[in-house]
């Protein structure tokens, strides 16, 4: 990279203060093994990088909006180390999830729903 050159790191992060996010990763979490994970922070240990400005930090809110089965189950079961697991433990983990969905008042019946996440972005700029 040259001098002048911007390194960016983005990562969306569900967000986990919505109380059935948190349950969501209750399910799932159990099979992450070392996957590499934005949680862990293990990325931060190359930081600060030699020849690079400090890292800087932006957060902001978003949303995935659509069908409960894509936007929770769907995208659950697309997580690595869930869709590198044997055929009947992702249904196992389906049907969690969507009891879970059926059991949560702001998502049981509804055709639409919000996968509420936090994008954290990061950036350090090559120095000369």
């Amino acid at each position: 990279m040259k001098a002048g050159g911007v390194l960016g790191l983005v990562w969306n992060i569900r967000d986990e203060s919505v109380e059935w996010v948190s349950e969501l990763r209750q399910i799932f979490d159990a099979y992450e093994g070392d996957a590499p994970r934005f949680h862990t922070q293990e990325w931060r240990k190359v930081f600060p990088a030699a020849g690079f400005s400090p890292l800087s930090e932006t957060r902001f809110l978003h949303g995935h909006t659509g069908a409960p089965e894509h936007v929770i189950i769907d995208r659950v079961l697309s997580t690595s180390f869930i869709a590198a697991l044997p055929a009947a433990k992702r249904l196992s983990i389906a049907a969690q999830v969507r009891q879970l969905v059926a059991s949560t008042p702001g998502l049981a019946g509804k055709s639409e729903v919000t996968m509420p996440y936090v994008t954290a972005a990061y950036s350090c700029q090559r120095l000369p």
